[in-house]
């Protein structure tokens, strides 16, 4: 996982850093925001399964590599999967939370968040498309290893 976070890394020429969080820390988590300038932020809940994290990853470096600079599960837990909207927007359907605030009229306000949570669910179902090729890059050497040893 390090190497194909640093050839990313290289390949974006963004400083992609992985960070294991706390609660406390975790509950300051911006929402949606995954690059900020030059650095990409891949928060992962410490409390979460490991399987569970390592998806996270995954997921959010797919959508850097789709050049995605927002993701509509951030902050993305495993208690998510537990609750049926939440577990939508990780599978990358339905609509995420968008804003038609500048909207001129109430039709011209749904238009816009439709339009919005289209997108939103493309982005994601791309990212998520993306991310079943990388996991198998990451795990199946693993269990190659173990079966040759």
């Amino acid at each position: 996982m390090q190497c194909i976070l640093e050839r990313a890394s290289a390949l974006l020429r963004l400083d992609i850093e992985v960070e294991v969080l706390n609660e406390e820390e975790w509950n300051a988590v911006p929402r949606f925001v995954l690059i900020d300038g030059d650095r990409a932020r891949i928060p992962v809940r410490r409390a979460d399964p490991q399987w569970f994290r390592l998806h996270v990853v995954i997921h959010e470096l797919a959508h850097l590599l789709c050049g995605h600079a927002r993701c509509e599960s951030l902050p993305m837990t495993f208690d998510q999967l537990r609750k049926p909207a939440q577990a939508c927007v990780l599978a990358g359907v339905g609509g995420g939370t968008g804003s038609a605030a500048f909207a001129d009229s109430p039709q011209q306000a749904g238009q816009q968040a439709g339009q919005q949570a289209g997108q939103q669910a493309d982005q994601e179902a791309e990212a998520e498309a993306l991310a079943h090729r990388l996991g198998s890059f990451v795990v199946v050497p693993q269990f190659a290893s173990a079966e040759a040893g």
